[in-house]
């Protein structure tokens, strides 16, 4: 029998602007309602899993309150994110907002917690979302996620800014004809570097590192302030201004810069 988690919001719009985020990998999310921590969570791929966006925000934090005990994390399976921001952009400001769910059994026999609708409702306004079956869905463990996805044996860290992720995508724009961006880091100097541009990062360490990546995963990243650890691999951004980080792997690459391989 279905049970349900009620929210009392007092904004829809911090919660609409965390679902944004996601909607640059792909037109679909799986959150997680973390119930004994209180907030939600997502670890969107896309689909080559060549990128891996990761936040959390919590209910508070979202302008969500509830008064419900459980400890339980309920899976939500949405097939359309930005239709789900326009429905609650049309509340304006409060509104209750119910997660309807069952119990369900994994393949391994433990169980687990599936949405099967949404609720949203005002004084004015009621609307009825379903909910998208998680099958649908590449999940990502937590422990995948530390323990594989973002595990970066850094050889390079630096702070990245926005004005620097603003003015190399707007070089980006400029250099459309290659679809690769690569962080160089030679003579103790970074680079970010097209096919017609070389533009200075920071200074770094002594140590020599090429890390191509695709131009259109460079601009599925906030405009934020990062932390950014380089690996042989892969690149984490771990923002500075929310809970947010994303992995973005190599691609390799042969003597001629003809992709061969990327995925994390």
């Amino acid at each position: 029998m279905a049970k349900t988690i009620e929210f009392k919001v007092n904004s829809p719009k911090p919660f609409c602007n965390y679902l944004k985020k996601f909607s640059s990998i792909d037109s679909t999310v799986l959150f997680e309602v973390d119930l004994k921590n209180k907030g939600f969570i997502a670890k969107s791929p896309n689909e080559e899993r060549s990128i891996v966006k990761y936040g959390n925000i919590s209910f508070e934090d979202a302008g969500f309150k509830t008064t419900s005990k459980s400890d339980i994390r309920i899976k939500v399976g949405i097939y359309n994110i930005s239709r789900l921001i326009k429905i609650m952009e049309q509340f304006g400001s409060e509104l209750t907002f119910t997660i309807k769910y069952d119990d369900i059994i994994t393949k391994d026999k433990s169980k687990d917690y599936a949405a099967t609708s949404l609720l949203l409702c005002n004084d004015e306004i009621k609307f009825s979302i379903e909910c998208t079956s998680l099958n649908i869905f590449k999940y990502i463990s937590d422990d995948l996620y530390n323990n594989v996805i973002r595990k970066v044996d850094e050889v390079i860290t630096f702070d990245f800014t926005k004005e620097t992720i603003e003015r190399i995508s707007a070089l980006c724009e400029l250099d459309k004809d290659f679809k690769l961006l690569e962080f160089n880091n030679k003579n103790g100097k970074l680079y970010a570097k097209g096919k017609s541009f070389e533009f200075l990062i920071v200074p770094t360490i002594n140590y020599e590192i090429k890390i191509p990546i695709y131009k259109d995963q460079f601009n599925k990243i906030d405009v934020e302030k990062y932390r950014v650890h380089i690996a042989e691999d892969r690149m984490l951004f771990s923002s500075l201004d929310t809970n947010t980080e994303v992995i973005v792997s190599k691609v390799e690459v042969d003597d001629n810069y003809e992709e061969i391989s990327n995925d994390l």
